[in-house]
């Protein structure tokens, strides 16, 4: 199996009162797949899974699975705090009938040398293939693109979603060490995407909440069309920079896929205090500029 294309990040849904939102979930997966995207990484950090009880974690894998219904893979977010966790969830995703699993390096590990072992064992272990996660603002560990092309090799990786910036650069230098043996994954909401695809991604995953502009922008790139991939790309790019603000740009999506009756609620356990006042206006006002119309309609990009 090969990874490739607009992959979508899927949050958790939670009720206005902070409880797992079953329906919602439904919901926002089936938003997601009528969106044409190529795949959905799901138990991510955007999805709040370290805020989930194992228990909700089980009932939302089922309920995700269930409704994806195998109409594009999933891969589930595997972090924790060592190998035998890590190894849990890993089994726990090959039962829900995961592609593969995303793993991170235990948050805080401070020998990074010994990384590459990490994802070895647990791609031998777990009984899924393996997309490693560059992501240090999440977990404190940074991974050098040697130490990283060793990784992927030492465990076959399937792939790599990296988010340490600046990406493109980055991107470049690991595809040039593994002479493009495995595939390199864009995130951090889509902000870079356009100069990551040029530097070799295979595309994006992340959950920006119109990720028909991420899908229309990689297309174009991949038809040889530069001008209109840069034209579409700095069209929707002050939505792309506003919703992945540090810190509270979570809120603000899940206040997108409300709008485009994706999401019930935009409630969040990571940021219960929500949006501020001032948000909404603001989020009209680019949506203004931008002739955009919420919907979860797919939205179509001439």
């Amino acid at each position: 199996m090969t990874l490739h294309g607009t992959w979508f990040v899927v949050p958790t849904a939670f009720t206005d009162d902070g409880e797992v939102d079953f329906a919602g979930q439904r919901q926002v997966v089936n938003a997601a797949i009528g969106w044409g995207v190529d795949g959905l990484t799901v138990m991510g950090v955007m999805s709040e899974a370290a805020l989930l009880t194992a228990a909700e974690r089980r009932m939302l894998l089922e309920a995700i699975f269930e409704e994806a219904a195998e109409r594009v893979p999933i891969v589930v977010g595997c972090a924790a705090g060592g190998d035998r966790p890590t190894v849990e969830l890993v089994e726990q995703a090959a039962s829900a009938g995961a592609s593969a699993a995303m793993v991170a390096p235990p948050a805080l590990h401070r020998n990074v040398a010994d990384l590459p072992a990490f994802f070895a064992e647990v791609s031998r272990r777990g009984g899924l293939p393996v997309v490693i996660q560059d992501e240090p603002r999440a977990y404190g560990v940074v991974m050098p693109p040697a130490l990283l092309a060793e990784a992927c090799a030492a465990a076959k990786a399937l792939a790599v979603k990296l988010e340490d910036p600046p990406t493109p650069e980055k991107i470049g230098r690991l595809l040039a060490l593994q002479r493009g043996e495995t595939p390199v994954f864009g995130g951090l909401g889509g902000v870079s995407a356009l100069w990551e695809l040029r530097r070799g991604a295979c595309g994006t995953m992340t959950g920006f909440s119109f990720p028909e502009v991420l899908a229309t922008v990689r297309i174009a790139h991949e038809d040889g069309d530069g001008d209109r991939a840069a034209a579409i790309f700095d069209r929707y790019l002050p939505l792309i920079q506003y919703e992945a603000q540090v810190g509270i740009g979570l809120t603000v999506r899940k206040e997108l896929l409300r709008r485009r009756g994706a999401l019930p609620s935009a409630a969040s356990r990571l940021f219960p205090r929500g949006i501020d006042a001032r948000m909404p206006a603001e989020l009209d006002d680019i949506l203004r500029r931008l002739s955009l119309e919420p919907s979860a309609a797919r939205l179509e990009i001439t």
